[in-house]
């Protein structure tokens, strides 16, 4: 039975000091503004003239705001991009904010080469030699440069969709030996050596 009334004790000594706590909180909530008050205006005698008003305040001029600025005259070669920003332009300075790559002839001959490159990859994985040889063509033509030295492996592997066997392999192989490095390799690995 002890325990039980000392339960209950620690209970109300629980609920005195949650309600002292309380009680102080709400004091100390109530008089933080320090409990002064402003002191009152003095009494005013009938027989003295009121204290003349304060000076009154000049009225404020409105401010003035400037309309923006008319954009610029739109060039008529200028790309505007899907985020609404031109791209500078080759040549002079951007008016504003714009892409800080103007998309110039080499550009565009780089992205021409980047679609044959694509189309010569679509031909080799339908195994469409033809085309490839087609496109092999075009891109000679083209970049005779073959600056990423592409033409030669995409022909190899031409000749081996073509002619399966020990002489196209034989190619494939002597082509491997002189461009180890080439984004081509694993292609002709595939495709000639039958190795993934």
């Amino acid at each position: 039975m002890a325990a039980s009334g000392t339960g209950q004790s620690k209970q109300k000594l629980f609920l005195l000091v949650s309600a002292l706590v309380l009680c102080v909180g709400a004091i100390l909530f109530f008089e933080r503004d320090g409990g002064e008050q402003p002191p009152a205006a003095a009494p005013v005698a009938e027989d003295e003239p009121a204290a003349a008003p304060p000076p009154a305040t000049p009225p404020v001029a409105p401010r003035r705001v400037r309309a923006p600025a008319p954009p610029p005259a739109a060039d008529p070669d200028e790309v505007i991009t899907s985020d609404g920003l031109p791209i500078m332009p080759a040549h002079g300075e951007a008016a504003g904010p714009a892409h800080p790559h103007p998309i110039t002839p080499q550009h565009q001959r780089i992205y021409a080469e980047n679609r044959l490159v694509g189309a010569l990859d679509g031909a080799m994985e339908v195994k469409d030699a033809t085309g490839m040889r087609r496109l092999l063509d075009q891109y000679r033509r083209e970049y005779p440069e073959d600056d990423n030295d592409l033409q030669d492996g995409y022909a190899v592997i031409a000749d081996c969709l073509d002619h399966p066997g020990s002489a196209s392999r034989g190619a494939a192989e002597h082509w491997l030996d002189a461009h180890n490095g080439s984004t081509l390799k694993r292609f002709v690995n595939r495709h000639c050596l039958d190795l993934e």
